[in-house]
């Protein structure tokens, strides 16, 4: 399963053996929308005499206590019975110790919403000092139903002051340091203006039994990283004039199976999680896993007759299915395959020479081996080599940190796709606007900046691209460990690189 969105978005509500689901409180995937929060101060905050709040303070005492026993307790006593189905309290609880173990349990540092049935905080790692958001529902016994916890940007008051190019490179390779020495990073962080890096700090390496080094060349799979590149190469046909992000999805495929997506359904939905298509990677078959598969076509079968989740356009929910039709569609109007186009009209025009579609399993001495502690059974004690992914139009494309770089230049620049596609591309869409999603595009607000971009997380996969609006600073986290590497690495320095366009420097 590629990373799927949380909070606005993005974590699976499908917990499978296979993924890092957000199953506890524990993430899946961090989305932009996880930094827009207002709080309340820390020295002022306090949990609140709720169902919520209660839940909250007797979570961080178990977490604290970092006693797996006590954490199945709390969940086994907490649980709703619906969400004891999606994932049961032992699994959760395994899940989430795993990052208290990590950060030595949490204080509260600020309120971030307080309301009828559900609540929102911030919290600081004890020992890592990482900024996370804890987001709790309950229902209308107090159970809970609904709990997120994903890292976040710091308080403002938090960030250095001095913001220079050096300061920068100082705290990047800091940051990238502590979280390695504690076990929670392995990859490239890279900070960009423009084209140009301004700073990069690796640790970790890309293969153990070798002890290979990272460089800004070493090749990662993205995981939903890639959904970018889908939405780019659309976004080149629209400004071609060969289609419309408010095209049904019947012009392309008169005889699509579903009536209701065939009629219903644009590609703008596609591209923003709102057509209420589901998912379709975990039927993907042992011989695509192990071949490959030439044609974003080949994967329509797996998900064409399934009835949407709701109304296209009324709602919003996660969708690789909804980006593997768009990537069908991009073959019809083009009359190239998904991946030939992708080499062809995205990687060759931004300069991205080291990156690859990977829709046929691709090893190169430049690629990354990817770790994993999830098992069929759970979280392990554990790392060992997870299988190896391909890609799709939901992602799983491979590229590199200096990739990435001149990926997100070419998106400011004009050179994938024209100012106003890409403005298109880079604002909300559809019913569900609290959720910030544009076009295959993460978006959120952090000290009264835009930021956008996407992630990816799969076991042994943890990926975050970060574009700062109205700036020339772009940020990149890659990691061939589980999630949430990339956001323990990201989510400061992209809030520094935040700062810094915010003072006009």
């Amino acid at each position: 399963m590629y990373a799927t969105v949380s909070n606005i978005m993005r974590s699976s509500t499908n917990p499978t053996p296979r993924a890092t689901a957000a199953v506890g409180m524990a993430f899946c995937m961090v989305g932009l929308g996880a930094i827009s929060m207002q709080c309340k101060s820390e020295e002022a905050a306090h949990l609140p005499d709720t169902p919520p709040g209660r839940l909250v303070g007797d979570w961080i005492n178990a977490c604290q206590a970092q006693d797996p026993a006590r954490l199945t307790a709390w969940f086994t006593a907490n649980l709703s019975e619906q969400a004891g189905k999606q994932a049961p309290a032992q699994f959760r609880a395994r899940q989430d110790f795993g990052l208290c173990e990590a950060n030595g349990g949490f204080r509260l540092a600020g309120i971030a919403k307080d309301e009828a049935g559900t609540i929102s905080v911030l919290l600081i790692g004890l020992k890592s000092d990482i900024w996370f958001e804890q987001s709790l529902a309950v229902n209308g016994a107090g159970q809970l139903d609904r709990a997120r916890l994903n890292p976040t940007a710091p308080a403002e008051s938090a960030l250095p002051k001095h913001l220079s190019d050096d300061a920068i490179a100082h705290e990047v390779s800091s940051a990238v340091a502590k979280l390695s020495g504690m076990g929670l990073f392995s990859g490239i962080v890279t900070v960009a203006r423009g084209g140009k890096t301004i700073a990069s700090a690796t640790a970790g390496y890309a293969d153990l039994a070798k002890k290979t080094p990272f460089t800004g060349s070493t090749q990662f799979t993205l995981g939903s990283m890639g959904k970018m590149f889908t939405a780019a190469a659309i976004g080149r046909l629209v400004d071609q004039g060969k289609m419309s992000f408010d095209d049904r999805v019947g012009k392309f495929f008169p005889d699509y199976p579903n009536q209701t997506v065939r009629d219903k359904a644009t590609v703008g939905m596609l591209l923003s999680h709102t057509a209420g298509l589901g998912d379709f990677l975990f039927k993907r078959t042992p011989d695509m896993m192990k071949n490959g598969v030439k044609r974003a076509t080949e994967f329509m079968p797996l998900y064409d007759t399934e009835e949407p989740q709701f109304a296209p356009g009324t709602s919003w929910a996660y969708s690789n299915a909804g980006l593997a039709l768009a990537g069908a569609i991009l073959e019809k109007v083009s009359g190239e395959d998904y991946p030939g186009y992708l080499r062809k009209h995205i990687f060759a025009v931004a300069g991205m020479t080291n990156s690859d579609p990977n829709n046929i399993p691709h090893t190169t001495a430049r690629m990354v081996t990817p770790y994993t502690k999830m098992s069929e059974h759970g979280p392990s004690p554990d790392w060992h080599e997870a299988e190896h992914d391909i890609g799709s139009p939901a992602g799983g494309a491979i590229s590199t940190a200096d990739d990435l770089v001149r990926f997100a230049d070419a998106l400011r620049n004009g050179k994938l796709m024209s100012n106003a596609t890409f403005e298109e591309m880079s604002k909300p869409h559809g019913s569900a606007l609290a959720a910030k999603y544009g076009y295959a595009m993460e978006i959120g607000e952090l000290y009264g900046r835009t930021v956008i971009g996407h992630g990816g997380g799969f076991p042994g996969v943890s990926t975050r691209l970060y574009l700062v609006l109205g700036s020339p600073y772009t940020v990149v986290a890659l990691a061939n460990m589980d999630p949430p590497a990339a956001e323990y690495a990201g989510s400061k320095v992209v809030a520094i690189m935040a700062e810094k366009a915010k003072s006009g420097k």
